[in-house]
């Protein structure tokens, strides 16, 4: 009996020592795990593939005469390089300076004669409708002698740009009728590439990132910009595109050289998505990662599937959006929905 009771006592006294200090581990709240994040960026499969092509002139300009006449003097010949507003020919202008010649007396007798209306018209000795007459047959007169003077302008042929003539179409003593083409000058100031694209390239142009071209005999690379697209092929069933080559490249090129073409493409964006290897772990068979949730510092842990051998590092997965942060170090310490802290790389040397 004695025994009961001294245990009994013990126990009473014991109780609410033990309950106590359970209360004192219980009110403590959890220490947060430290975790570093990583975000999650897309791939898209690249492709670069050539075609040959073919350097071309940025534009050929047809020179011609704005007047008839017989041809003068010619001042080149083909393959000569000219600068823009360069004397190319000359027509006999002879019938031409005769024009003016006339006009212009005329123009100056009605000059003189316009001072003496002027004056009459002043002291109300003409009537009115007879001078308005006068001042009309004045002003045509002086269109006709300005129309003059640029006619015989036009007997003057100049360089409407830079580059070089490709075609001399007319001799010295020869006729020629304006429009009528004289010289064809080929500015190779701008030089274009021209290339043959299949239907399927074709039809997803919009795919193509960027271009560059290799000549032999040019060691660096030539940047490319795409011009445009012919909508119809030829008959090689090829569609044909035209892209600019910048003009530092003028001088080393020339209309007619091969170029190889490279068009760097790209699909639309694919669901994989490039992980560090180190963050992808595995249970019961299956690989996860942890996304972590900004909203409320909580992680999930979410399926993905590797594809491929990762490499460097990293792996490329399936099963997470571009841009979703996941844990990066730890990852098999941690549970389904805890709360985590999170480090800056730099603070645990990464």
């Amino acid at each position: 009996m004695k025994r009961d009771t001294i245990i009994t006592i013990a126990l009473s006294v014991a109780s609410p020592l033990l309950f106590h200090s359970c209360n004192n581990g219980n009110d403590k709240a959890p220490a947060l795990r430290n975790v570093v994040l990583t975000q999650v960026s897309s791939i898209s499969n690249e492709a670069s593939t050539n075609y040959p092509g073919v350097v071309e002139e940025g534009a050929s300009i047809s020179a011609s005469f704005m007047a008839d006449g017989k041809i003068q003097s010619i001042s080149v010949k083909e393959g000569d390089r000219v600068r823009k507003g360069q004397l190319l020919a000359s027509l006999d202008d002879s019938d031409y300076r005769i024009g003016v010649s006339q006009l212009e007396t005329q123009f100056a007798q009605m000059t003189r004669e316009k001072e003496r209306m002027d004056a009459m018209f002043e002291k109300h000795n003409i009537a009115p409708n007879d001078y308005e007459k006068f001042q009309a047959g004045y002003e045509q007169l002086k269109l006709q002698l300005d129309m003059a003077k640029r006619k015989l302008g036009y007997t003057r042929l100049y360089s409407p740009a830079n580059g070089y003539i490709s075609t001399k179409f007319m001799n010295p003593g020869e006729l020629v009728g304006a429009g009528t083409p004289v010289f064809n000058i080929v500015d190779d100031s701008q030089l274009n590439a021209n290339v043959g694209l299949p239907v399927s390239v074709y039809l997803n142009k919009e795919n193509i990132k960027s271009a560059k071209g290799k000549v032999p005999g040019v060691e660096a690379d030539i940047p490319l910009t795409i011009v445009s697209f012919t909508p119809d092929p030829d008959n090689s069933m090829l569609y044909r595109m035209k892209l600019s080559i910048p003009s530092a490249y003028a001088r080393e090129l020339s209309p007619g050289m091969n170029i190889s073409v490279w068009l760097s493409t790209s699909e639309s964006t694919t669901a994989e998505t490039l992980v560090p290897s180190r963050a992808i772990f595995a249970e019961e068979g299956n690989t996860y990662v942890w996304v972590y949730n900004p909203q409320d510092s909580t992680i999930k842990r979410t399926a993905v599937t590797i594809e491929g051998v990762p490499s460097g590092g990293n792996s490329v997965v399936k099963g997470l959006s571009n841009g979703e942060r996941i844990v990066e170090t730890g990852v098999k310490q941690l549970y389904e929905g805890e709360k985590v802290n999170v480090l800056n790389r730099s603070d645990i040397g990464i």
